[in-house]
């Protein structure tokens, strides 16, 4: 019976070590896949329906509004230095720590009110290319 158990005890401490440095080699690897300077950021996405969503899109220093289906990955239009702006200042407050936790929510709602107008007026826009 002890030498069953010590069997067990054994195959489970050597499975922990082959998880743990299949993990780490992993990560390992990623590192060399990941680039550190991307020329494409993804800034913020919200779904939309089951199989869409609304991004908005950094590329080459360039805002975009897009629209992520399963079938079609389209730019809804490019947006503008103004709008770029309001995007950049409310990730800039986000990221900033602040202690005073209402000035994290406002940021935040401000975010949220810009991503939503442009939400509304793709849906007016997709509603008018039916």
């Amino acid at each position: 019976m002890e030498l069953g158990l010590s069997y067990v005890l054994k195959s489970v401490v050597a499975l922990i070590v082959i998880i743990l440095a299949a993990n780490y080699g992993l990560k390992y690897l990623n590192t060399f896949m990941t680039k550190k300077n991307q020329v494409i950021k993804v800034i913020e996405r919200t779904p939309i329906s089951k199989s869409s969503a609304l991004s908005i899109v950094e590329i080459a220093d360039t805002y975009y509004l897009m629209s992520f289906t399963d079938t079609r990955n389209e730019i809804l239009r490019e947006l503008t230095a103004e709008e770029k702006e309001k995007i950049t200042a409310s990730i800039d407050e986000t990221t900033l720590v602040s202690p005073m936790k209402s000035k994290k929510q406002q940021s935040g709602e401000k975010a949220v009110h810009t991503f939503k107008s442009l939400q509304s007026q793709y849906q007016s826009f997709y509603e008018k290319r039916k």
